[in-house]
């Protein structure tokens, strides 16, 4: 917890708060607050986070027991790698956080968390972090893309009461899952996949196609003709292609027709006296496999042009077609502040 903002202090309440080691001995020189970035050239131990609470202790010259007035230390989670539903309370707690400290998120170049649905946030913020939390993010966080016609889900989750600072760094980005395509056969939302995986395909679909053919008749005397034209209808059945992978097209959908009995009526025409007379008949015809259909695609990390009919929506964007699912939002829930040096799609 900070150190009080006035009164006696001592050089082992500033050890206790700073070095968190009370065998390691109190030298003045050893408390100056670190550079940001830190200084690599000085032989200085910066034992004080450079953080708001710390700007009256000095990087280097004269230094004073006051100077450390309402001072605080914080713990420094650094986070890796593909993690799916962080939950960056539980995450500290098993990194040795002890519950109180301000806790502080460092999300490294390269990693990704991601959700895996679309009710929780790739990073989730719940509990307690009684002196705040800062999420230092070089990374991306990511939402889960919602199925057909469904909505997204955010990239991060809050539901903690207490102080979220967000600061999302220059290449980094935070992003809502796509919305889902609209109708039962779109495509799934950019985010509906684990990084770089393609996400869920689109749902199957029926449409209906009139065929008709001439069918071959007999009945007609000598010297007469006849043309019987029959027609029915048979459905349409497919698969829409997979959407959802983060940044890329979906793959095309396939489909498939059908048969079904046709018939007609026609009536012979020919020389006077011929004897022409009416005749039906019947057959059995197939069609209606037609093109394949485009499938629904996610959006593209880098556009937000990558929408068509039918598909899942990119980052934070609502899918297209009737139907379709909102896009997910980049932040759900209170915070303090953000500070966008990066890139964000979705609401915050």
């Amino acid at each position: 917890m900070p150190l009080q903002t006035s009164g006696p202090i001592s050089a082992s309440q500033i050890r206790t708060e700073h070095a968190r080691d009370s065998n390691i001995a109190f030298l003045f020189s050893e408390y100056y607050r670190e550079t940001t970035p830190p200084d690599t050239s000085s032989n200085r131990i910066y034992r004080v986070l450079d953080l708001p609470e710390n700007v009256n202790v000095p990087h280097d010259d004269t230094i004073r027991f006051s100077d450390f007035y309402g001072t605080i230390k914080a713990h420094i989670m650094e986070l890796s790698g593909d993690i799916a539903n962080a939950d960056l309370n539980s995450l500290a707690l098993a990194d040795g956080w002890d519950g109180n400290l301000l806790l502080i998120v460092e999300i490294s170049p390269g990693t990704t968390l991601y959700s895996t649905s679309t009710s929780s946030g790739g990073a989730i913020l719940s509990g307690s972090f009684p002196y705040g939390v800062i999420i230092n993010n070089s990374g991306n966080i990511t939402g889960y893309g919602g199925s057909a016609g469904g909505a997204g889900g955010p990239a991060i989750q809050i539901t903690t009461t207490d102080d979220v600072e967000i600061i999302n760094n220059s290449g980094a980005f935070i992003a809502g899952g796509g919305g889902g395509g609209g109708g039962s056969s779109g495509g799934g939302g950019a985010g509906q996949a684990a990084p770089g995986q393609p996400g869920s395909p689109g749902g199957s679909y029926t449409t209906s196609t009139g065929i008709s053919t001439t069918l071959a008749t007999f009945g007609c005397s000598e010297g007469c003709t006849i043309t019987v034209t029959g027609g029915c209808t048979v459905t349409v059945t497919g698969t829409r292609g997979a959407g959802g992978n983060q940044g890329a097209y979906a793959g095309s959908g396939t489909t498939s027709g059908g048969c079904c009995s046709a018939s007609g009526t026609g009536g012979c025409t020919g020389p006077t006296g011929a004897g022409c007379y009416g005749v039906s008949a019947s057959a059995t015809i197939c069609g209606g496999g037609g093109t394949p259909n485009a499938g629904g695609q996610g959006g593209s990390i880098l556009s937000a042009t990558e929408n068509v009919t039918i598909s899942g929506g990119g980052w934070g964007l609502p899918g297209s077609g009737t139907g379709a699912g909102a896009g997910g939002p980049a932040v759900s829930g209170p915070y303090t502040s953000i500070t966008d040096n990066g890139t964000i799609y979705g609401s915050i």
